[in-house]
């Protein structure tokens, strides 16, 4: 069978799901810390967002996890963290992966 998906339909997917990403919230020690996303890295299907923690504030503090957030405040994505911040920077990875499946005969 042909594929029904065309590579054209998988970047729209992938440019769609990366404009939603707007910042990060931070769990520091219990206080939500918003933070902007530093850097993005889009390879083929796959989108990479990073959150850096330069604050020297936050230092000796837990960090606890962090959320990706849409412009409305809403929750794309959540990671749990359970690290002591040190007096260097911190960066908070996370990856997507797009996919889509046809299903015929339904």
């Amino acid at each position: 069978m042909a594929d029904v998906i065309q590579p054209l339909m998988l970047d729209y997917a992938v440019t769609d799901a990366d404009s939603h990403f707007d910042h990060a919230l931070v769990n520091v020690s219990g206080e939500l810390v918003q933070y902007p996303i530093h850097n993005t890295v889009i390879s083929g299907r796959t989108i990479r967002k990073y959150v850096f923690l330069n604050d020297t504030e936050v230092v000796g503090k837990q960090i606890l996890g962090a959320s990706l957030m849409d412009d409305q405040g809403r929750t794309l994505a959540n990671q749990a963290l359970n690290v002591i911040k040190n007096d260097r920077g911190f960066l908070i990875g996370f990856e997507f992966t797009i996919k889509l499946e046809v299903r015929t005969g339904v």
